[in-house]
C-alpha cells in the first residue's frame, strides 16, 4: 500500500519527467546501480529505483536484473505477477533490440557470418531488415580469393516486442500451496493472459484431481492426495492478467498442515473430448421463448470453469437419436437466481424445429442426462492485451460470448479500458437477453455503451439534432443512462462508425457473434472499410 500511494502521489518514478522514450541495450546497461536502476520486461523497460526498498525479494535480488532485459529471470522467479499494473508508473518506454551485421555479398566473401545477437535477441518476434544496397567489395590485386578489409556501410536490424514467440513456448503450469488454520489453497501459475480453463473433481475427502486446459488437445492433470480431510466443493479464483489459479478447500477439522500431501503430475497431449453427465437443476424464463438454465454435475463432484470465449457441447439422447450442440457458460452474475460454484450457467433459446434446445428449456420435467464437454475454442485473449477500444456486435443469442468477455475487459487493470460499445441487434425488445444487467452497467461505467438494433419494431423517427448524437455516440437520459434503442440492421455505415478513428465509437479490435447470415454480413462489411484490419477481428463460432 506504501508504493501504491508513492505511485498516486505525483512523484515521477521514471525519470524521464513521464516521456515515453525507447531504450537501446547499450542506454539500458548504464543504468546498473541501486541508485540508479532500470530493467526490461518483455520488451518493457522500467526504472525501478525508487521500486528497491518495497521489492519483497529484497534490493540485491532486484538488482540481479539491473541494466539487463531481465524477461528470463523474470519468467523463472515469478512469472506470474502483475509486473505492468505493479511498475506502471515506472514505465520509461519499450525496449529496442539492435544489431549491426555485414552484408557483403555471399558470392564473394562466403564465410562471412553474422554477428551473434544480443542475449534478448531470441525474444523478440517481429523482424524488419532496413539497409541501404552498397556494392561489392572490390578484391586487391594481391587479393583474388578474399574480399577486400573495407567494410560495407552497416544495417541495421530492429525488433520490436511481441507476444507471438512467447505464446509459441508450451506452458508448463508451476504448482505451491499455501494454508491458514482453516484453509488450504492450491495454486497454479501458468502465463499472463493464458485464459486457462480448470475441471476439478472431488474422489473423496483426500482425493483429488485437477485439470488444467492451456492449449488444444493438451491438459496438464495433477492428481493430490491430500494430507487431511476438505471439504467440498472448493472456491477457484483466476486472475486472468496473471495467468494465476487458485483452488480453495475449507479443512475439515482446522488445523495447520506440516504437508498438504502427495501429487502426480502428467501432460496429455491429443486427449480426446471428454464428456460429463449433468442435469437441469434449475429452469427461469427469461423472455417469451428463452431460459436461464443451471447445469448440475451428475454427483456434484465436478467443478468447471470456461475460458472467456470458449463453449462448450451440450448433447442428449431424444427419441433415439444422440444430438448435440455448442452453448457458451455465462458469467453467474447474468442470470437471475443463484449459482452454486459446481453449476454451468446457460442461457437458452428455444427454437421451433429445435429439439436439443426445446428438450433443454422444456419446464418440466427438466432435462437430464445430459454430457457435457470439457471446455473449447480459439479465442486467444493475449490478442486483446494492446487494444484499449473494442466494440462487440452480437445478435440475438450471440450475446454469450460477450458477457464474460465484456466484463473481463471492464475489470482489466493493466492498458485500462477506454471505451467499450456493445451493438447488440434482435428483432423485437421482447427478445433482449439480460437487458436491466446490461442498461445497469450502463449506468455505472461510463466508460460502456450500449446500443439496441430492432429489426421489426418501427420506432418513431427522431429529430435531426438526436439523429445526429446518436450516430456519433450513445445518448445520455437524465439518470445517466449511457444507451440508446433504434430501429435497424447492421449496415455498412455502422460498421464505418467503428473503423472510422475520429469517431466516437472508434474501435481498434472487434469481435463479433451471431448467426451465420449475420456474421458474414458483418464480414464482408469490414472488409469494405479501408481502415479495417483483418487481424484486429475476431468472430466467434460454435
Amino acid at each position: 500500500m506504501d508504493w501504491i500511494r508513492l505511485g498516486n502521489s505525483g512523484t515521477d518514478l521514471t525519470g524521464t519527467g513521464g516521456r515515453i522514450v525507447p531504450v537501446s541495450h547499450a542506454e539500458l546497461a548504464k543504468h546498473d546501480r541501486a541508485e540508479d536502476a532500470w530493467m526490461a520486461i518483455r520488451g518493457k523497460v522500467y526504472n525501478v529505483t525508487r521500486y528497491m526498498n518495497f521489492h519483497p525479494g529484497g534490493a540485491d535480488e532486484l538488482m540481479r536484473g539491473a541494466g539487463k532485459d531481465a524477461t528470463r529471470l523474470f519468467e523463472e522467479v515469478h512469472a506470474w505477477v502483475n509486473y505492468e499494473s505493479l511498475l506502471a508508473k515506472c514505465y520509461i518506454g519499450p525496449l529496442r533490440n539492435t544489431v549491426t551485421i555485414n552484408l557483403a555479398d555471399s558470392s564473394t566473401n562466403p564465410n562471412s557470418k553474422l554477428p551473434p545477437p544480443p542475449p534478448s535477441f531470441a525474444q523478440a518476434s517481429k523482424l524488419s531488415v532496413t539497409a541501404t544496397p552498397t556494392s561489392p567489395p572490390t578484391p586487391t590485386k594481391d587479393t583474388t580469393d578474399t574480399a577486400s578489409t573495407t567494410p560495407p556501410p552497416p544495417s541495421i536490424v530492429s525488433s520490436a516486442s511481441d507476444d507471438s514467440l512467447k505464446l509459441s513456448i508450451p506452458i508448463v503450469p508451476r504448482f505451491d500451496w499455501i494454508q491458514k488454520t482453516a484453509e488450504l489453497t492450491l495454486i497454479f501459475y501458468t502465463r499472463s493472459l493464458a485464459n486457462p480453463g480448470v475441471m476439478v473433481e472431488c474422489v473423496d475427502h483426500l482425493e483429488v484431481t485437477v485439470n488444467i486446459l492451456l492449449e488444444s488437445s493438451v491438459q496438464h492433470r495433477y492428481r493430490f492426495h491430500l494430507a487431511n480431510n476438505v471439504r467440498w466443493p472448493c472456491t477457484v479464483r483466476t486472475s486472468l492478467e496473471s495467468g494465476k489459479i487458485e483452488l480453495m478447500f475449507n479443512k475439515l477439522c482446522p488445523a495447520l498442515w506440516t504437508s498438504y500431501g502427495q501429487m502426480t503430475y502428467e501432460r496429455r497431449e491429443n486427449c480426446e473430448l471428454q464428456l460429463h453427465e449433468y442435469d437441469v437443476a434449475t429452469r427461469v424464463e427469461i423472455t417469451h421463448d428463452s431460459c436461464a438454465l443451471l447445469l448440475r454435475p451428475k454427483n456434484n463432484s465436478l467443478l468447471q470453469v470456461t475460458p472467456v470465449g470458449h463453449h462448450v457441447s451440450v448433447s442428449a439422447s431424444i427419441d433415439g437419436e444422440y444430438v448435440s450442440r455448442s452453448y457458451t457458460p455465462v458469467p453467474a452474475s447474468c442470470v437471475s437466481t443463484d449459482c452454486p460454484g459446481t453449476f454451468i450457467p446457460l442461457l437458452v433459446k428455444s427454437y421451433q424445429d429445435g429439439c436439443l434446445s426445446k428438450h433443454l428449456t422444456r419446464p418440466v420435467p427438466l432435462g437430464t442426462s445430459l454430457q457435457v464437454s470439457q471446455p473449447s475454442g480459439n479465442f486467444a485473449l493475449s490478442k486483446l492485451r494492446h487494444h484499449n477500444r473494442f466494440a462487440l456486435l452480437a445478435a440475438g443469442s450471440g450475446l454469450t460470448p460477450m458477457l464474460a468477455l465484456l466484463h473481463y475487459l471492464l475489470e482489466r487493470n493493466s492498458n485500462r479500458i477506454e471505451h467499450i460499445c456493445l451493438l447488440y441487434f434482435n428483432k423485437t425488445e421482447a427478445d433482449i437477453w439480460c437487458r436491466e444487467m446490461l442498461e445497469n452497467l450502463c449506468k455505472k461505467d461510463k466508460r460502456f455503451t450500449l446500443k439496441h438494433y430492432l429489426s421489426e419494431v418501427e420506432l418513431p423517427e427522431p429529430t435531426a439534432p438526436a439523429a445526429a448524437a446518436a450516430a456519433a455516440a450513445a445518448a445520455t437520459d437524465s439518470e445517466g443512462n449511457r444507451s440508446t434503442l433504434v430501429h435497424g440492421r447492421v449496415t455498412p455505415d455502422i460498421i464505418r462508425q467503428l473503423t472510422t478513428k475520429d469517431s466516437p465509437l472508434y474501435a481498434s479490435y472487434c469481435c463479433l457473434c451471431g448467426p451465420k447470415p449475420f456474421n458474414e454480413l458483418c464480414q464482408q462489411y469490414f472488409q469494405q472499410m479501408p481502415d479495417h484490419n483483418p487481424k484486429h477481428l475476431h468472430c466467434f463460432q460454435g
